[in-house]
C-alpha cells in the first residue's frame, strides 16, 4: 500500500514537473522570438548554461546512469529520485503562491504550444503506465526520468515542428498590415503619414520614448508598444493600433539576422532613419560583424530612405559615424549626426548642461542651425 502511494505520488511529481518545463521552454522560445540564432546564442551565457546544467538536472543524469551501472541498487536510486521531485513539487507550489514561475505570455500561438505539450506529456504517460504491466519498474522509472532530463529538447521539437505553419500565418499578417499602412502612406484626407524608423544594438526603445513624448506635443504620434521590435509586433500594431488621424508612426526596429531591418522598411517605407548605437553584443546571432552591420548597424535602413529622407546617427558611435560617411558618399538624401559633446566631432544635434541626478535626466539640446 505505502509503495503504490509512493508510485502515484512520483507520477503526480513527475507530471506538474513535465507541465513546468513546457510551460518555461515556450516561455524562452517566446522571449527569444522562436529565432533559432538567437534562442540558441541564449546557452551561451550564465543563465543559459544553468537552465540547462541546474543542480537537479545533473543529480537526475547522475542517478539514472547509477542505476544502471549498480542494478541491484535501483529501488534506492529511485527513492533518491523521488525525493528530488518532492522538492521540486514544493518549489513549484511555493513559486505559484509567491511569484516567480516563468511563463509564456499567452498568445494564439503560444496557447496553442501550450496546450499541445501538455496533451503530449499527458499522452507519453498513458503509454508508459500501460507499458508498466508488462515492464518493470526500473523500465517505468527510465522512461520518465529520459524524457524529464530531454524535455528541453522535447518542448523544443514540438515548437519547431509547428514553425513553418506560423510563419505561413505570419506572412499573411505581414502582407495586411503593408497593404494597410501603404494606404496611409499616399495622401489621404489631405494629409500623409510620416514613419520614423529606429534601430541599433541598444538604446532604441529609449529613443522612441522620448522621440513620442518629445512630437506628442504637436502631431498625434503612435509608437510600437514596449519591445515589440520584430516584424510580427510591428504587424499587428499597424492592424490594432494605427488610424488615418495619426501624423507620425515611431517604429523600433530589431532584427536578428541579414535582411530582417530591409524586410521592415518594405513594410513600413519610413521617411526617416535613426541609428542610436551599435556594438558586438549580438553578434553571434548575426553570425559575423558584416551581417550585423548590414542590417542592426543601419545599412539596410541607409538603402531604404527615399531621396528626400532624412538619416540621423549616433556620433559618439564608431559604427554610426562609418555609415554617416556612407551616407555623405552616396549624397541621396540629408544626414544628422548628433552626440553628447560638440568638441568630439562636428555635431548637428548636441547637449549642454546634462545633469543626472536618482529619478531623472535634465539636458539642454542645441541645434547647429539655430544656434
Amino acid at each position: 500500500m505505502v509503495f503504490i502511494l509512493i508510485i502515484q505520488i512520483f507520477i503526480i511529481s513527475w507530471l506538474m514537473r513535465a507541465f513546468k518545463s513546457a510551460l518555461f521552454w515556450i516561455y524562452l522560445w517566446q522571449l527569444k522570438a522562436y529565432h533559432v540564432g538567437r534562442f540558441m546564442d541564449h546557452f551561451r551565457t550564465y543563465k543559459g548554461r544553468k537552465a540547462l546544467f541546474n543542480l537537479f538536472s545533473i543529480l537526475k543524469v547522475a542517478l539514472l546512469c547509477l542505476s544502471f551501472l549498480f542494478q541491484n541498487y535501483f529501488f534506492y536510486f529511485f527513492l533518491l529520485v523521488f525525493v528530488l521531485y518532492i522538492v521540486e513539487l514544493l518549489l513549484f507550489v511555493k513559486n505559484i503562491i509567491f511569484g516567480g514561475i516563468k511563463t509564456p505570455i499567452f498568445t494564439l500561438k503560444a496557447i496553442f504550444l501550450t496546450l499541445f505539450s501538455i496533451v503530449f506529456i499527458i499522452f507519453y504517460l498513458f503509454l508508459v503506465k500501460n507499458y508498466l504491466e508488462k515492464a518493470s519498474l526500473q523500465t517505468f522509472f527510465t522512461y520518465l526520468l529520459v524524457f524529464d532530463i530531454l524535455s528541453p529538447i522535447i518542448i523544443s521539437f514540438i515548437v519547431l515542428i509547428f514553425q513553418p505553419f506560423f510563419v505561413m500565418a505570419r506572412n499573411r499578417i505581414l502582407r495586411k498590415a503593408k497593404k494597410k499602412i501603404s494606404q496611409f502612406l499616399s495622401a489621404q484626407a489631405g494629409k500623409s503619414l510620416t514613419v520614423i524608423a529606429i534601430t541599433g544594438s541598444y538604446g532604441k526603445t529609449s529613443t522612441k520614448e522620448f522621440l513620442a513624448a518629445i512630437l506628442s506635443q504637436k502631431f498625434n504620434v503612435l509608437a510600437t508598444q514596449e519591445h515589440k521590435n520584430s516584424e510580427i509586433g510591428i504587424a499587428q500594431t499597424i492592424l490594432n493600433n494605427l488610424t488615418i488621424n495619426h501624423d507620425v508612426f515611431i517604429v523600433e526596429m530589431g532584427a536578428y539576422n541579414k535582411g530582417g531591418i530591409k524586410l521592415l522598411c518594405d513594410i513600413v517605407k519610413p521617411k526617416i532613419g535613426i541609428v542610436t548605437g551599435v556594438n558586438e553584443q549580438h553578434l553571434a546571432t548575426f553570425g559575423s560583424m558584416k551581417n550585423l552591420l548590414s542590417a542592426e548597424g543601419g545599412r539596410e535602413l541607409l538603402e531604404r530612405l527615399p531621396k528626400k529622407g532624412l538619416l540621423v546617427v549616433n556620433g559618439d558611435n564608431k559604427y554610426c559615424l562609418d555609415l554617416y560617411k556612407k551616407s555623405l558618399r552616396q549624397g541621396k538624401l540629408k544626414t544628422k549626426i548628433y552626440t553628447l559633446k560638440k568638441d568630439k566631432v562636428d555635431s548637428d544635434i548636441w547637449t549642454e548642461d546634462m545633469a543626472v541626478e536618482k529619478d531623472f535626466v535634465s539636458f539642454i539640446v542645441i541645434v547647429k542651425e539655430r544656434s
